[in-house]
């Protein structure tokens, strides 16, 4: 068993930056044959069928979205749904939702885009399942907590009263981690965007596993004394490494109905 390969947990605290991102999706267009163009700092990857759009900023500053993946009915139609990742989301959650988003877009895609399936699917329940995640509601916005306050999964229903979500009403779910010493990543989800889609990331968020990572890469100066790492003990089923696909998502577990 090579001796580089780490356990590192909290998972929702293992930041990975911009450039990191860049390679998912240089990997992605590789990988599936979608298209990609860059203009400088900026990069565009659009599925054959120009449904899917995913069009990434690595000189955004501040916590705004610098990678944005968006649904059309077809070329040039207006957006339908979006997705907008912030900050130095864990590589691995964005592994899982382009995973998730290719297949769907190849197996089914009217589920994908118009959010129309076959069958129906189970709807996202949200429940404090183990002592990492404790579920909040205050009326206006419903999820899960990290215990140690560093992490939230909310969900919030178009008519709920109060503020919306980051500021825009099109937004129903926003997965966040966020410490005294300043934002680390957020992922933002509209209305429109299906359960399974938000699923895979939720499960990527709310796991108790922790990442398998190699020994160098770095981790966000504010929030390395808060992780905990340690050398791989022995190669468990269904683990992979930073940039491979994550196993299949599934819908989150729980009880509560939060959309």
């Amino acid at each position: 068993m090579p001796h580089d390969l780490y356990e590192v947990s909290p998972r929702y605290l293992a930041a990975s930056p911009l450039s990191d991102h860049r390679d998912h999706l240089d990997a992605l267009a590789e990988n599936t044959g979608w298209p990609l163009t860059a203009e400088g700092p900026t990069a565009t990857v659009t599925s054959p069928c120009e449904r899917i759009v995913l069009r990434h900023d690595q000189a955004a500053e501040g916590f705004g979205p610098h990678l944005v993946i968006t649904a059309h009915t077809g070329p040039g139609a207006p957006v339908r749904w979006r997705a907008d990742i912030a900050g130095n989301t864990p590589v691995e959650l964005l592994a899982a939702l382009t995973s998730t988003i290719t297949t769907a877009l190849q197996a089914d895609p009217d589920h994908l885009v118009y959010d129309i399936a076959a069958t129906p699917e189970p709807v996202i329940g949200l429940a404090a399942s183990d002592e990492h995640w404790a579920f909040v509601d205050d009326g206006n916005l419903v999820g899960l907590q990290a215990t140690d306050g560093l992490a939230a999964a909310i969900s919030r229903e178009p008519d709920a009263p109060g503020p919306p979500l980051q500021n825009d009403p099109d937004v129903g779910w926003h997965l966040f981690a966020i410490h005294p010493a300043g934002s680390l990543w957020g992922v933002s989800f509209t209305h429109g965007v299906p359960e399974f889609v938000v699923a895979s990331a939720l499960q990527q968020t709310l796991s108790p596993e922790p990442l398998i990572r190699p020994a160098g890469i770095a981790r966000h100066p504010a929030f390395a004394p808060l992780i905990t790492a340690r050398p791989l003990p022995a190669t468990r089923p269904g683990q992979t490494t930073t940039g491979l696909p994550p196993q299949p998502p599934g819908p989150a577990q729980g009880s509560a109905k939060v959309r």
